[in-house]
């Protein structure tokens, strides 16, 4: 329901008011609230019931992440996260979290002893 919320509130402000787009909204908001969504549908002046309505496909191009975030953990504890394009490999995520100046603050002018690339997740030093 939140994530309802936070849309409706990013398309009130975008001063939104097409109405494909509010059908839309309404038909996903069925099933978590069928009530408010069946009184809204007929706001809208559809006939029949929201239930009846054709299920909205999804398109999953618009699902794909063009970038990844990794926790940096430095001394056992998290200390910046780092945002690479998807599909780097490990050697270049770990080239890229040692080059961030605030990696240079936490390894105190040494040199790790050992680097553990989780993917897609985090990277861990270890000094």
């Amino acid at each position: 329901m939140a994530a309802f919320m936070i849309c409706l509130n990013e398309l009130s402000g975008m001063k939104c008011d097409s109405r494909e787009v509010y059908d839309l909204f309404i038909r996903l908001l069925a099933p978590f609230a069928p009530h408010i969504a069946e009184e809204l549908w007929h706001v809208l002046g559809h006939e029949g019931t929201v239930c009846d309505a054709e299920w909205p496909e999804c398109n999953e191009e618009y699902l794909k992440e063009s970038s990844v975030k990794y926790t940096v953990m430095i001394k056992g504890r998290p200390r910046y996260n780092i945002e690479v394009p998807v599909g780097t490999d490990a050697k270049e995520v770990e080239r890229i979290a040692l080059a961030e100046p605030a990696a240079q603050k936490w390894l105190e002018g040494g040199t790790p002893k050992k680097v553990i690339v989780v993917p897609n997740k985090l990277v861990n030093v270890v000094i």
